[in-house]
Parts: C-alpha cells; sequence; structure tokens
C-alpha cells in the first residue's frame, strides 16, 4: 500500500487514519507531547531529523545488527578509542514509549561497564529489534508530527518545513533510516549504542547504580 503525504501548514502529516478511544488518544496525545518537549529542552539544537532518528530508534531499535559478535566488539573498541568528547547523559530514553535506551559509550570510557557487557547486551537487544516498516510506524509518525505542531515545537526546530518535506520524500521512496543531524552531532557529539530497555534495566542499570 503506497502512503499518500500532504501538508497542513508547516506540519508535514502523513496520511494515515487512526482510530482510538478518545479516553485513550488524549492519554497517548499527552504521552507524545510530554516527550517531545523533554526532547527539544534537553537538546535545543535537535532538528526535526534528530527526533526522527530518537522515535524510530524507539520503536525498530537498532536499523542493522552485525551478526559477528567480534565486530560488533570491535567497532565499539574503535569508536572509543577515536572519539575526545561524548555527550553528557550516559543513558536515556528513546523517543517517547522508551522501549529502547541510548546507552553512552561513555560508560565503558569511566569503567562502570565492560567492552563485553555491552557487546552482549546489544546483541541480545537484536532480538526486539524489527526491520519490517508497517504502516503502524507511519502512523506512528503522523501522532509525533501532530503533537510537535500542537505544542508548537515546530517553531522551536531549524529548518523545520524542509526536514518534514525531506522526511516525506524519502518516507515515500521507503527509506526510513535517518542519521543526526551535522548540527546534532557538533553540539551533543553522540556515541551510543541502542539497548532493549528490559536488557538495560535487567543488565546494566544496576552497575551503573553502584
Amino acid at each position: 500500500m503506497k502512503v499518500k503525504f500532504q501538508l497542513r501548514g508547516t506540519c508535514v502529516v502523513l496520511g494515515v487514519l487512526l482510530l482510538v478511544t478518545a479516553c485513550g488518544r488524549v492519554s497517548r496525545e499527552e504521552q507524545i507531547a510530554d516527550a517531545m518537549v523533554r526532547m527539544v529542552q534537553h537538546y535545543p539544537a535537535a532538528t526535526l531529523q534528530d527526533i526522527y532518528k530518537s522515535c524510530f530508534q524507539d520503536h525498530f531499535g537498532m536499523a542493522h545488527l552485525l551478526a559477528d559478535r567480534a565486530s560488533v566488539k570491535g567497532y565499539i573498541e574503535q569508536e572509543l578509542a577515536t572519539t575526545e568528547v561524548f555527550d553528557t547523559s550516559y543513558y536515556e530514553p528513546c523517543g517517547w514509549q522508551g522501549r529502547f535506551v541510548r546507552v553512552n559509550l561513555a560508560v565503558v570510557r569511566d569503567g562502570l561497564l565492560t567492552v563485553d557487557e555491552l557487546t552482549d547486551a546489544f546483541m541480545a537487544s537484536a532480538a526486539y529489534s524489527s526491520s519490517e516498516v508497517t504502516e503502524a510506524w507511519i502512523a506512528e509518525w503522523n501522532e509525533i508530527l501532530q503533537a510537535i505542531c500542537r505544542t508548537e515545537l515546530d517553531d522551536h526546530l531549524d529548518n523545520f518545513q524542509a526536514d518534514s518535506m525531506r522526511l516525506v520524500e524519502l518516507l515515500d521512496v521507503g527509506n526510513y533510516e535517518m542519521h543526526h543531524s551535522a548540527l546534532y552531532r557538533e553540539t551533543y557529539h553522540p556515541h551510543y549504542r541502542i539497548i532493549h530497555r528490559s536488557i538495560f534495566e535487567e543488565q546494566i542499570l544496576p552497575k551503573l547504580n553502584e
């Protein structure tokens, strides 16, 4: 099924109808809106592109998984060896549901976690990840965009309209992945791995709290 798009004001809304109860809709709307506000407050230099990436990770987990554990570990070690500046947060939930958590590689640098422990948690999270894009994701992104516009966050996101249109073009040709914006990378220096929340809470969080 080909998804159609339309532009409403400055906010691109994907044409997928959501049939939910009024009570459930309000609760879900508030959760999404609150999460978007927190994200922009915590990362004021974030763009729509960066919000999309976080929400995509929340829905799908890691976009790609290297089957070879040695390679996964090697990439972590290489990134640690070549990185001098890291984001200040050790971890943060993705998107608005927090199904997945971004774990900063700084936890390994600072001796709170070993490379092997982070590698194992990352590999185990693959069981919860999916690369199959369905109408559910299109509908969810539509809700997120509406929440952004309803809370007027679009006025605080640089190049919002241009990013909206670019995302429409990418999604329309089946390209659902997105990198961090250059501004986000330069400002916050993100270096992390995506871990499923259940694995994070069981295997990683206790070590960070020791």
